[in-house]
């Protein structure tokens, strides 16, 4: 991507970019422009075929009305917004071509003006004029991160974060109230109508579909380094993503693991090792789910953890593992946190040494999801005589109910 669209007013140059290729008549503009450039084609000739295309007709068929229309069209509405977003050009003896602009080396590009029809021109438009937008395409960047859907406040949590290129703690109550507001009444239904998202007003709950001609480095901000095409490769065909994927950094962390704790419909398996990992939005996860009637576990053999829990949310089943697999050693590395949903999706979080100043913990974590994965059938096994427990118990509770 150059240099010239990452700097300034990049999100405004994408905007305009999106909205000037959200119409199915200006793409062919382009097209037909660029197969005459670098020589450049004049206005007279390209109205023609302008013209034979709208009205697929032959050249040699576009008679002097269907031509004129077809140069008021250029003149007063194609020409100058393609022009405007810096993806055309006039040469001083009036021929038009197309720019350098960086979206014409998109391998995408190809199918967003191509003439065959691949993909619906009223779908292609609506994708196009919802990624028209900086906060969508924020939107988009945020649950393309996620494994699964994720409510709306903690998108609107994130979305805020990363507009105002900080993390989730210091985004204020205000702040995210008013994105979340603009999410619900404004971009989710856009996205939606748009089918790059899954949107469940009444659950709650939204989710990335993406598009084919979406790519990764359009929703990202303009200064972001692109996607490499080893980690491409090295995601599924659907999605992407690695069978189990790593996560750096304490606020995706945290993100990962209260997503996982949305996700939970049954049972939330959790542990920590101390009253330090536990932010205060893990707890109102906590309560969410204890609420919606998910059975939640917790486990921890620092007794502060688990004096505090039981303060904040005396539902939770407490839990003092017997093993010390979970415990801080003086150096290296160490599991800090553990959150399992379901017992098909689980986050493991370790920790590194303190940093200096905040005395925070690095942090670092994989992510598995589905009952198949590698990294949950190894906490399956791992945390087996514990389950075993919740298992039994669950099988005598309900034998106490008449069937």
């Amino acid at each position: 991507m150059s240099n010239s669209v990452q700097s300034g007013s990049a999100a405004a140059t994408r905007d305009e970019l999106f909205d000037a290729l959200a119409n199915a008549r200006r793409r062919t503009v382009l097209r037909l422009v660029r197969d005459r450039t670098p020589h450049g084609i004049g206005k007279e000739d390209l109205a023609f075929r302008l013209a034979a295309v709208t009205d697929d007709k032959r050249l040699a068929a576009v008679t002097d009305d269907d031509h004129q229309r077809a140069l008021v069209a250029l003149h007063h509405r194609l020409v100058p917004r393609l022009t405007d977003a810096g993806l055309l050009e006039e040469t001083d003896d009036g021929l038009l071509r197309t720019t350098d602009h960086w979206v014409f080396d998109e391998p995408a590009f190809e199918t967003v003006t191509s003439d065959r029809e691949t993909t619906d021109a009223d779908e292609l438009d609506a994708v196009l004029e919802a990624l028209a937008d900086d906060r969508r395409r924020t939107v988009l960047a945020v649950l393309s991160d996620q494994y699964h859907l994720i409510t709306t406040e903690t998108l609107a949590r994130d979305v805020a974060a990363r507009e105002a290129e900080t993390n989730e703690r210091d985004v204020s109550r205000e702040r995210v109230d008013e994105v979340l507001a603009s999410l619900v009444h404004v971009h989710l239904p856009v996205l939606h109508d748009a089918t790059l998202v899954g949107y469940d007003d009444d659950a709650d709950r939204v989710s990335y579909e993406g598009h084919p001609v979406v790519r990764a480095e359009w929703i990202r901000p303009a200064d972001s380094a692109p996607a490499t095409d080893a980690e491409t490769a090295a995601g599924d065909a659907e999605t992407g993503r690695t069978d189990v994927r790593t996560l750096e950094g304490r606020d995706e962390v945290i993100a990962t693991g209260q997503s996982l704790c949305e996700r939970a419909d049954d049972e939330l398996f959790l542990l920590f090792t101390t009253t330090g990992l536990l932010e205060e939005g893990c707890f109102r996860r906590i309560e969410d789910a204890v609420d919606r009637g998910v059975d939640v576990t917790l486990g921890s053999r620092d007794p502060r953890v688990r004096d505090l829990v039981r303060e904040r949310v005396p539902e939770v089943e407490l839990w003092e593992p017997r093993v010390d697999w979970l415990n801080l050693p003086p150096e290296g590395e160490s599991v800090g946190r553990l959150v399992f949903a379901d017992r098909d999706a689980v986050m493991i979080g370790t920790l590194g040494r303190p940093a200096p100043g905040d005395g925070e913990y690095a942090e670092t974590a994989l992510v598995g999801d589905g009952p198949d994965n590698g990294l949950v059938v190894i906490m399956r096994q791992m945390l087996g005589s514990r389950l075993d427990e919740l298992d039994a118990r669950e099988t005598d509770r309900r034998s106490q109910f008449p069937l």
